[in-house]
């Protein structure tokens, strides 16, 4: 009966460390997703200029909005595999 408790509080602890995990996941990319909707609404301006703004060969809309929440993102992602997410132990 110990045996069968201790592995309950081990999975607690595995339930508990995963749904942190979920809850930093979805609010990373709640943000990135607001920061790519407002940047590319507000940036694109139609077709009203007749010189489009580049930065990098890109219009300047699409770097700020989809180029650099791109790289912001794979930082993220590396930030959170490397020193948050934590490797549980569900053995009995």
């Amino acid at each position: 009966m110990r045996s069968e408790e201790d592995r309950n509080k081990r999975l607690g602890e595995s339930f508990r460390q995963s749904s942190r995990e979920t809850v930093v996941i979805v609010i990373g990319w709640l943000v990135f997703l607001v920061w790519t909707a407002t940047v590319c609404s507000l940036g694109w301006d139609g077709e009203n200029e007749k010189e489009v703004v580049t930065v990098m060969g890109l219009p300047r809309w699409v770097f700020f909005g989809v180029v650099l929440p791109w790289i912001a993102a794979c930082g993220f992602t590396f930030w959170f595999t490397m020193f948050f997410m934590e490797d549980t132990d569900l053995d009995p």
